[in-house]
């Protein structure tokens, strides 16, 4: 496979990578409209957006034994078809009980892209090349959290809802199911194989092996993503309610571009401009990801979560927005090093499954973060940054433990065939 294939397959998988993550800040892009809809409370937005979570995280693993045995374009065709339809009915503004089950169906829809196309990029590159193939698969995944309350903003200022959203959402998942389809030839992981160039011939003596598999560090790997992911889903899942989103100066600065938006749609746009900073993260994380160093650089990313949280908790507001700015880069800098450490501990031929258990944890234990949110906010008058600047703490201590468990010489690399 030529390298210029390789690049077209990598950007395909990566929009899908960016779809998959506007379905799910979909419900944090308009969960002030959701609330005062169904007249509800926080508490209940949390418990909705872990309905969608825990699906998401669980159905990941059965969906890895599903492109191990029949490979990833019907699993991703299933992906996006499913999600359209589930978009479709969520704008039929459905009774609150009925809103949790499509939430929950559509986290399982949902929970098929990522064992699909990390695996597919995991085999389709060389060690040396994988960071930043993740990297800029990373990219496109922070894009598509900054495109959700993006696009809802846009839509608010056409006057529509937020039913519409789900409209439009539904009609780009049909497009996305039909372009892949005609593409699916092109997309087989079993004959995959990872590009070779001279480049990468010469530096055959000195890359990293990758051994069949290590499954102390894979264990220690996936407590640590369900942890950092409890963080992730309970300042996202409320991110909109920062009161730093709601400063003077950002009304002045809005009102200076002649608009007559709403506090909503300011905050709309607000999140999507923090949140493109995770864009930034993404490519530099993909940049520097190092084979040899991959532990430890995991853990230094996990461990500065915590001081900008602090800070987007504690600082006045115009700084707290520029904590928040550098948490969002900081924080998706993560992606790119744990996707090469899974790949790094486990087989080949059970990459997909791999990536599964990873998403059960990081997205399904890691979706209590937001029922977490969610009761703070109702129950306490503890900023719930603080909570979650303890528990990226707390994952940073499983990266020690990462560091220490793999304090061994560096073998020559044995080239994985999928």
């Amino acid at each position: 496979m030529t390298k210029r294939r390789l690049f077209w397959i990598i950007f395909l998988i990566s929009c899908l990578h960016a779809l998959v993550h506007v379905f799910e800040l979909a419900l944090p892009a308009v969960q002030d409209d959701l609330k005062t809809h169904y007249d509800t409370s926080d508490t209940v937005i949390g418990s909705l957006s872990s309905a969608f979570r825990w699906p998401w995280g669980l159905g990941a693993l059965l969906v890895g034994f599903l492109v191990d045995r029949y490979g990833a374009p019907p699993m991703l065709v299933i992906y996006l078809a499913g999600c359209a339809l589930l978009c479709f009915l969520i704008s039929s503004v459905p009774a609150l009980n009925n809103l949790f089950g499509m939430f929950f169906v559509l986290g399982l829809f949902a929970s098929i892209y990522h064992p699909a196309g990390l695996a597919l990029i995991s085999l389709k590159t060389t060690p040396e090349q994988r960071p930043m193939a993740l990297g800029i698969h990373g990219v496109f995944g922070s894009l598509g959290i900054a495109l959700a309350p993006l696009i809802f903003a846009v839509l608010q200022t056409k006057g529509m809802q937020w039913q519409d959203f789900f409209w439009v959402l539904g009609i780009i998942g049909a497009v996305g199911a039909i372009i892949i389809f005609i593409f699916r030839n092109h997309l087989s992981i079993s004959k995959s194989r990872p590009v070779e160039t001279n480049d990468s011939a010469k530096q055959t003596s000195s890359s990293v092996e990758e051994p069949d598999r290590d499954w102390r560090s894979f264990a220690t790997l996936i407590t640590l993503t369900a942890i950092h992911g409890m963080v992730y889903s309970g300042v996202i899942t409320f991110f909109k309610d920062e009161s730093f989103l709601d400063q003077p100066i950002i009304s002045r600065f809005f009102a200076g571009l002649d608009t007559t938006l709403d506090s909503k749609s300011q905050r709309s746009f607000l999140m999507a401009g923090i949140m493109l900073f995770g864009c930034v993260g993404q490519f530099v994380a993909g940049k520097i990801g190092n084979p040899r160093k991959l532990e430890k650089q995991l853990t230094i990313i996990t461990f500065l979560n915590a001081p900008f949280l602090i800070g987007m908790a504690m600082l006045a507001p115009g700084w707290a927005l520029v904590s928040a700015s550098i948490f969002a880069l900081v924080h998706f800098m993560f992606q790119p090093i744990y996707n090469s450490l899974v790949a790094k501990y486990t087989p080949p031929e059970h990459r997909s499954l791999c990536y599964g258990l990873n998403f059960v944890m990081g997205f399904g234990v890691g979706s209590l973060g937001a029922v977490l949110a969610g009761w703070l906010k109702d129950a306490t008058s503890i900023n719930t940054n603080y909570v979650f600047a303890g528990l990226a703490v707390v994952a940073t201590l499983f990266g020690f433990v990462l560091i220490l468990l793999n304090r061994k010489p560096l073998a020559v690399e044995i080239k994985e065939t999928p």
